[in-house]
């Protein structure tokens, strides 16, 4: 048995490896086994994981077809045997005494999972970028550094940074956890189930992992992979139900039509088309479903809804756009109708009360 499974994700990040790895051989903490997935790398990313692996019998290489950052990961689980679990991405780097803090402190207060605090850094110059995201400033200032659990961070359960690479897991807790595979954002199902399930969770308020924003970061380009988000929502909605959190219903049906809809608005002209018949799709396979759901049948927002129905009943993405225009721009009218209604209900009372100053005797007075 060993302490601390690392699992590391590795696709096409020779550039980096070195640096990733030499701070987890090097770690302070030295009872560890390294898993490294190689999910189908194309560059020299395999050699560079063997040379490691020559020099350090605590690194087992396993390679698989390309099947995205999830199915890694999960087949990391698969053959971790450490007590703990820790999720590393190939382009980033810990500080060396990462493990022995994290350890100590699951160790001390029996967790099931730790959190800690991310450092951004720019790959051009190395500056640290400031993200609050990142750092949670209003998690410390709510738990401090005690243990707690879902029920004590209800109201900001889904703005907690999630990442897999923030968190150190009890492998025993993560029994039925799993990565959604084939997906983007896969984190946030893994996450948000960890937290509904955890009953003893801390943050530690130290920057303990430095996580590299490249120029060519997905997250940084256009991809249609983004609507991604509808399917991991959809997942979310699932999740809430099995736990009865309703109350994140909103949020997640935010996610799935504004914020799908903000980004087919802002996408270069080229590409809506694609993107378009992409997201119909997507609606049409979620309908049943979500039509089923009683938040969706009556409490969902009607600008939600009119972009639904707007997606399924268009036949291009210029009337899908223009059907939701056309709304937006009524609703602005029908806003401006009810704020003029009520200006001139106020100049109404303020002519009335005029009216009545100027018929007192005094007024009469001030007049004459």
């Amino acid at each position: 048995m060993v302490s601390i499974s690392v699992i590391v994700p590795v696709y096409n990040v020779e550039r980096y490896l070195d640096e990733c790895l030499s701070h987890i051989v090097n770690q302070t903490f030295r009872d560890i086994e390294i898993i490294c997935i190689n999910d189908g790398s194309t560059d020299n990313s395999l050699e560079k994981l063997n040379q490691f692996a020559e020099k350090d019998s605590r690194i087992r290489i396993v390679s698989q077809q390309n099947r995205g950052l999830g199915a890694a990961r999960n087949n990391g689980i698969e053959l971790a045997k450490g007590d703990y679990i820790y999720f590393m991405d190939g382009d980033d780097y810990l500080e060396l005494n990462a493990f022995e803090q994290l350890y100590d402190l699951s160790q001390k207060h029996d967790l099931d999972f730790a959190m800690f605090k991310i450092n951004n850094f720019n790959e051009t110059d190395n500056e640290t970028i400031h993200d609050e995201y990142y750092s949670m400033p209003y998690l410390k200032k709510r738990v401090g550094g005690n243990v707690f659990n879902y029920s004590d961070v209800e109201d900001v359960a889904l703005k907690l940074a999630v990442n897999a690479y923030g968190s150190f897991f009890k492998r025993e807790f993560m029994i039925d956890l799993r990565f959604p595979e084939g997906l983007l954002f896969e984190d946030n199902v893994f996450f948000t189930k960890a937290l509904f399930k955890a009953e003893r969770i801390i943050f530690y308020d130290e920057f303990l992992y430095n996580r590299r924003v490249r120029k060519d970061s997905l997250s940084n380009k256009f991809s249609i992979g983004f609507l991604d988000t509808i399917d991991i929502s959809d997942l979310l909605i699932d999740l809430i139900n099995e736990y009865g959190y309703d109350q994140y219903k909103n949020e997640l049906y935010y996610r799935i039509f504004h914020n799908v809809y903000s980004m087919f608005e802002n996408a270069p002209e080229e590409h809506k088309p694609d993107l378009f018949l992409e997201i119909r799709k997507r609606y049409m396979k979620f309908s049943n479903k979500w039509e089923r759901d009683e938040y969706f049948k009556n409490d969902l927002k009607k600008r939600y809804s009119h972009i639904y129905n707007s997606a399924l009943q268009s036949d291009s993405s210029e009337e899908f756009e223009l059907r939701v225009k056309i709304y937006d721009k009524q609703r602005k009218i029908n806003k401006l109708k009810k704020e003029n209604k009520r200006i001139e209900r106020k100049l109404e009372k303020i002519k009335k009360e005029n009216d009545i100053i100027k018929s007192t005797k005094g007024f009469k007075l001030i007049k004459d």
